[in-house]
């Protein structure tokens, strides 16, 4: 395995080659379709939640956007699932058709630090012209693997890059601590379902399993087999958990704690 950042550049750089990316492209193209990034996006929600809150406009990170960095949030096959960056780089990104749903693997755009850090798994910095493509040329990016620790497994990958600002020191600790942030997070999240998810029975499961299809109470009823006193007693204890009081309230918060998902599946 290589471990010197410069020759896996150059390994990278064949790699480019010989995939055929085209080093004098102008715009992104190989991307997911719509469906499919929604799909994508949805395996990915718990850490866009996350994202949302770390870049809420009064937080100290959301100061980094105004500066000109821009975060890249790629599912672990390297395409793009989420863009954060100031409004006025749009236009910008706008003429390189930089979007939700492109790809950042080497053989779709040559070498860069989301593919790097992919193959590596561990943070890595590229700075302009170790780009393989003009695309990036004046792109200095760090990009550092999202850890499941739950599972044991890399999910995600985040990319903090800026234009035109030759110094990757500072920006590599910042990543750092909000891809750290994260995976904390994720854990607390395992831990909160953990506990919610010991206090439901087959039939709790089985209730928001089908109130998650839009039946209501009535057709729950005979789904199950179960009499009305003991639907309304469990339903009762449902919203005691989850804390909320209508049915709707249980069905949100049991998809939010992957107990089940959007079509009723019991996960």
């Amino acid at each position: 395995m290589i471990n010197n950042i410069y020759d896996e550049l150059i390994m990278s750089i064949g790699e480019s080659k010989l995939s055929g990316a085209d080093p004098n492209k102008n715009r992104f193209k190989k991307m997911l379709d719509e469906k499919e990034l929604a799909r994508r996006k949805e395996n990915y929600k718990s850490i866009i939640y996350i994202l949302d809150i770390i870049f809420n406009p009064k937080s100290a990170f959301a100061n980094l956007l105004k500066q000109g960095y821009f975060f890249i949030l790629c599912d672990k096959d390297g395409y793009v699932i989420k863009l954060i960056y100031d409004q006025k780089l749009k236009d910008y990104f706008s003429r390189l058709h930089f979007v939700e749903g492109v790809s950042l693997r080497i053989e779709d755009c040559g070498t860069n630090a989301i593919n790097i850090a992919m193959k590596l798994k561990r943070q890595v910095e590229i700075c302009g012209a170790e780009h393989y493509c003009h695309l990036f040329k004046n792109w200095y990016c760090t990009a550092i693997p999202i850890v499941d620790y739950h599972e044991r497994e890399i999910i995600a990958y985040l990319d903090m890059s800026v234009m035109n600002i030759d110094c990757l020191q500072q920006e590599n600790v910042i990543l750092w601590k909000i891809a750290d942030y994260i995976e904390k997070c994720l854990c607390y999240m395992y831990e909160k379902n953990d506990y919610l998810s010991s206090k439901l029975d087959h039939i709790d499961r089985l209730i928001l399993s089908k109130m998650a299809c839009k039946y209501e109470r009535k057709i729950v009823l005979r789904e199950i087999g179960i009499s009305e006193r003991t639907l309304c007693r469990h339903i009762e204890k449902l919203y005691k958990l989850f804390n909320v009081n209508n049915d709707l309230g249980i069905v949100m918060k049991a998809i939010n704690n992957r107990i089940i998902d959007t079509y009723g599946n019991l996960l």
